[in-house]
């Protein structure tokens, strides 16, 4: 599905400032383009950072994201939102409220980004699942990875616990984490588990891939693709953005 520069979906990130570029509102801008959607960003956190190493980071409050929201809201029909690095449960609560107040509409994927892939911890979001109930119905997907997820259940398995989000919001658990399956990631909607395998044997990894499957998927999204349609598509495009060169920093392409 292609789309003219006259008619391309609004698109807005809502993520950390990462000067690497890898990682972050950048990167999501970077994804966004090459998808043929028109990326908005929004500043969540200010990170010191560079592809291998994270030093530190200055969260920004709900009410300075809400600023930088308020004016494109108002001006422009966005179509979706990813919402990647954020201080804690409460911001996003409060800024989820904000924009389906004032979009209704608006597709919402949450990227719950809990370490840096160098280490550094952000935050730990084991009681998130009772904070954000209310809202999550109207959020369209959430995308943890292996690590994530068992952090977001508490004592639970990861299977047990992606289950457990699912029946609130669909969850695409992210597989690059995994010792067995490497790469295989499963789409749980309800009661139904859709297993994406990979499409190539071998991967380079890469700073940021993480955010960048989840900004395809929104992307997809955005484009009216469904739910199952945008994750395979968002898989496709994050193999290849992991095979594109051998470095930590990698390059989008459709």
């Amino acid at each position: 599905m292609t789309t003219t520069k006259k008619n391309r979906p609004y698109v807005l990130s809502i993520a950390g400032f990462d000067p690497s570029a890898g990682a972050g509102v950048l990167s999501d801008v970077k994804c966004f383009e090459q998808h043929e959607v028109y990326g908005f960003g929004i500043c969540s956190a200010l990170t010191v950072q560079t592809d291998s190493d994270f030093i530190t980071n200055d969260w920004l409050d709900a009410a300075q994201i809400i600023d930088q929201l308020a004016p494109l809201l108002l001006k422009f029909p966005i179509a979706a939102c990813k919402i990647g690095l954020i201080k804690d449960s409460a911001v996003l609560l409060e800024v989820i409220n904000y924009l389906k107040f004032h979009a209704p509409s608006l597709k919402i994927v949450v990227d719950p980004v809990l370490k840096a892939s160098s280490g550094y911890e952000f935050h730990d979001w084991k009681d998130s699942l009772e904070i954000l109930a209310p809202i999550l119905k109207q959020i369209d997907l959430i995308t943890p990875n292996f690590p994530e997820m068992l952090s977001m259940g508490g004592k639970a398995g990861v299977h047990a616990t992606a289950k457990a989000w699912a029946t609130h919001c669909p969850v695409l658990l992210k597989g690059g984490h995994l010792e067995d399956n490497m790469g295989t990631d499963y789409l749980f909607e309800l009661d139904i588990i859709h297993e994406l395998k990979p499409n190539t044997p071998k991967i380079h990894q890469k700073h940021g891939s993480g955010c960048v499957l989840s900004a395809s998927a929104t992307a997809y999204l955005a484009k009216g693709f469904t739910l199952l349609n945008a994750c395979t598509q968002a898989k496709q495009y994050i193999e290849h953005f992991l095979n594109s060169n051998n470095t930590l920093l990698g390059y989008h392409k459709l």
